[in-house]
């Protein structure tokens, strides 16, 4: 469900911050702080440490800062983006090949991430799990990177498979696999996790932002 952000006596508009200074367009126009407007976020007021601005009466807020409140990474770059971070499972389709994070759990004391991979393309496909980045755009944690090692579940009670290595060997064209994979140094209180699988062989990538509050 998509979270509604209500801003009170402003309109947001904008996704750049501008600071109280000038700039040269068709006409100079100034960029007006805004003193006396409250902002609330999902009926809560937030307060930023940026600025916010009226420009030509349009409103401009640090985006980063309204990501935080509102639970989006944002990512600055010759392209900016904003993503929202979901409770599991999600799904992501990318060349035929279909990869679905289905849940997180603490057993043990170590956290695991069950996934299911279906090849539905006409080849055999590698698939990698290359970046683990939790405490994305979170107000007062720091962002840290952790790992993952992997290992099969026994499907079945096919109890062959479980010295395999799951997504060690390609994804057979038309199969589906589901397994698990070990993260590991999650902090406690995390909210969030992002996981960057890739194939080289197709050649895509699949992107997860996580909302993990509660979970850890």
């Amino acid at each position: 469900m998509k979270q509604k952000v209500k801003i009170i006596s402003a309109f947001l508009c904008g996704a750049i911050f501008f600071s109280g200074v000038s700039y040269a367009a068709d006409n100079y126009l100034k960029a007006v702080p805004v003193k006396n407007s409250k902002i609330l976020v999902n009926g809560s007021e937030a307060v930023f440490e940026g600025q916010a601005v009226t420009i030509n009466n349009r409103v401009y807020m640090p985006l980063k800062e309204l990501g935080q409140e509102v639970g989006f990474s944002v990512s600055s770059g010759s392209v900016i983006q904003i993503n929202k971070f979901e409770k599991l499972p999600l799904t992501v389709t990318r060349e035929g090949v279909t990869i679905t994070l289905n849940s997180l759990s603490k057993i043990d004391g170590k956290v695991q991430l069950n996934i299911t991979v279906k090849n539905n393309s006409n080849k055999s496909v590698d698939v990698d799990l290359s970046q683990v980045r939790a405490d994305d755009n979170v107000k007062g944690r720091k962002m840290y990177t952790t790992s993952a090692s992997s290992f099969f579940t026994p499907i079945n009670d096919n109890w062959s498979l479980a010295s395999k290595k799951f997504l060690d060997d390609p994804v057979d064209s038309k199969s589906e696999v589901t397994g698990n994979m070990q993260i590991s140094s999650v902090s406690k209180g995390t909210k969030n996790i992002y996981f960057f699988f890739e194939s080289h062989s197709i050649p895509t990538s699949f992107s997860f932002y996580v909302d993990t509050e509660g979970l850890f």
